[in-house]
């Protein structure tokens, strides 16, 4: 699989219900083991083991706005689909960055 650029992603309804640890714990549940970390208006998820991270823009309650990927250093197709399948889950939606 390769993907072009980066991921990006966002809630199909605005604004999102979800948190950022929600969707961590999901990734979690789905086989991937991750931490958030805060940095002002995003958030950053660091997958354990790889090098790939996620950047969420979130808003002052805290919910995630959009998220990218800017660095599929070690992106795969078994790591593909489970993001694609958590954020599926959640209802957001995908678009080539």
């Amino acid at each position: 699989m390769i993907v072009e650029d980066n991921l990006f992603t966002e809630p199909e309804q605005h604004p999102s219900t979800v948190t950022v640890a929600e969707i961590c714990e999901r990734f979690a549940a789905a086989g991937l083991p991750c931490k958030a970390e805060r940095c002002d208006a995003e958030v950053r998820v660091l997958f354990e083991g790889r090098k790939s991270k996620l950047i969420f823009t979130v808003n002052a309650a805290g919910h995630p706005l959009t998220a990218t990927m800017p660095e599929e250093i070690d992106y795969d197709a078994d790591f593909a689909c489970v993001l694609f399948d958590v954020f599926d889950r959640i209802g957001w939606t995908f678009a080539p960055g």
